[in-house]
């Protein structure tokens, strides 16, 4: 497979692969989720079921009419009964991604973790991959975790690495590399996570994380700026190519990812992972674009 570099190819991939994926969109009664979720079915790779009160799903008569076997209402008014629906419809095999509708995190993830009708594998990490499309980058960046878990334990941090390198495969990306990200190339074990990147390198050198370059701690500079990086003169096999970026915890992670949107023009997608199929969790302030970039990726993903 040709490695994705762009929301573009990714879009081309999918339709000249003849993928049709089944999305089953939780309470879709907002316009953007529902415009994310036709246009994918438009672009020929979904076949979406629309969760929510019938009567304020956005779709047009004529939409319903030229896509009559690719959508599908189910009438469900009651907010939490039509996302429970919609990740039942999931774990049963009537679906193949789960998206995020005008419905409050808190009750979609309630319905994901449901031990009886959820879809969260036992003992599987609930975490986030985000994927952008940097204007100054030449491919593109996945990274962790920048909505789910604030402050990772070991275990979750290795998780988080794992499906990093996961989602940059089903992009193509034979051998990903992923840099662990601090201020600084120096490892200082007083720093509370610090510890967790020095037993995670140790576990790398012994053979752990197969078919996966990794090295850290690694500033911003040595894992994406090749010109900057070299600079610092840090040998490391990363250097100005990474692939995936592990932050520190929550709160680094979401500025980066914020902070690329608002001042660098970049696009994104984001999927959690974990699950037993990809869940499309945006926020409220994501674009229909971003949101349709997320439905790509998921559909890749599953």
């Amino acid at each position: 497979m040709e490695q994705i570099t762009s929301f573009a190819q990714l879009k081309a991939h999918l339709t000249d692969n003849n993928f049709v994926k089944r999305i089953a969109v939780a309470n879709a009664v907002d316009e953007h989720s529902s415009e994310a979720a036709l246009k994918a079915v438009e672009s020929g790779f979904a076949e979406v079921f629309l969760f929510g009160d019938a009567a304020k799903i956005p779709v047009s008569e004529q939409i319903k009419r030229q896509f009559a076997d690719k959508i599908h209402i189910i009438d469900i008014p009651d907010v939490q009964q039509a996302t429970e629906a919609a990740v039942l419809a999931v774990r049963q095999g009537d679906a193949d991604v789960l998206m995020k509708g005008l419905v409050n995190t808190d009750v979609l993830l309630r319905a994901v973790l449901n031990k009886e009708n959820g879809i969260l594998p036992e003992g599987n990490v609930l975490s986030f991959c985000s994927v952008f499309e940097i204007p100054a980058y030449r491919k593109l960046l996945f990274f962790g975790d920048p909505a789910v878990i604030p402050s990772p334990s070991l275990a979750q941090r290795e998780a988080i690495i794992n499906y990093v390198a996961q989602t940059a495969r089903k992009f193509g990306v034979v051998c990903p590399k992923i840099a662990m990200i601090h201020a600084t190339e120096v490892a200082n074990p007083k720093i509370q996570y610090m510890q967790d990147y020095i037993d995670i390198m140790e576990k790398y050198r012994a053979g752990a994380f197969p078919n996966i370059i990794l090295d850290g701690p690694l500033d911003i500079f040595l894992a994406l700026d090749k010109e900057r990086g070299a600079i610092k003169n840090v040998p490391t096999p990363v250097l100005g190519d990474a692939d995936g970026l592990i932050f520190p915890n929550f709160e680094s992670a979401n500025v980066f990812y914020k902070a690329l949107i608002s001042f660098a023009g970049a696009e994104m997608a984001g999927c959690l992972a974990g699950t037993s199929k990809p869940v499309v969790l945006t926020s409220r302030g994501d674009s229909a674009e971003s949101k349709f970039n997320s439905i790509a990726m998921a559909c890749v993903l599953s």
